[in-house]
């Protein structure tokens, strides 16, 4: 795979969803918020063409922040928190057809880079500053576009539950 730029866009009508847009600011995915439940919260991913290519689910009772993510034809991906530091956070995404990887990142700035297990940097996460709605620009190399764009999406939305 090469490198893909997206833009991980906050949706102003639905404040939980999100759009996605490519380097050259077209629709390449539509992420749509859902409450399963009384604890339970998910999100799915649509492709251009309206096809579902993920689902992330949070449920509500883990010690840790825990996402999964569920993609057609591919295995399940666990996006979870691994520990509660001040300001430098580190999560772990298992499952990936790359094996176990790493995303390392600092609260404040908003940057986040996610490591395969050969030390190659796949993805990297970053929020802009000045904007109406949040807004992260995300770039992945190496690895599938959603596991990238999903790990960006639980970041956020626990950093919006603080």
């Amino acid at each position: 795979m090469s490198e893909h730029q997206y833009v991980l866009h906050r949706n102003l009508a639905s404040i939980k969803s999100f759009d996605v847009t490519d380097a050259a600011g077209a629709h390449a995915f539509g992420v749509k918020f859902h409450v399963e439940g009384l604890t339970k919260e998910s999100w799915t991913f649509t492709d251009a063409g309206g096809a579902q290519v993920g689902k992330l689910v949070r449920a509500g009772v883990h010690v840790h922040p825990t996402f999964t993510l569920d993609r057609p034809g591919h295995g399940e991906v666990t996006i979870a928190k691994s520990n509660f530091m001040p300001v430098q956070e580190t999560w772990r995404v298992q499952g990936t057809e790359l094996g176990d990887l790493d995303v390392s990142g600092n609260v404040v700035d908003h940057e986040y880079t996610v490591t395969a297990p050969d030390g190659t940097t796949v993805g990297q996460a970053s929020r802009a500053w000045v904007t109406i709605r949040d807004t992260y620009g995300v770039r992945v190399d190496g690895v599938d576009p959603i596991v990238v764009i999903g790990t960006a999406l639980a970041i956020d939305v626990i950093e919006h539950t603080k």
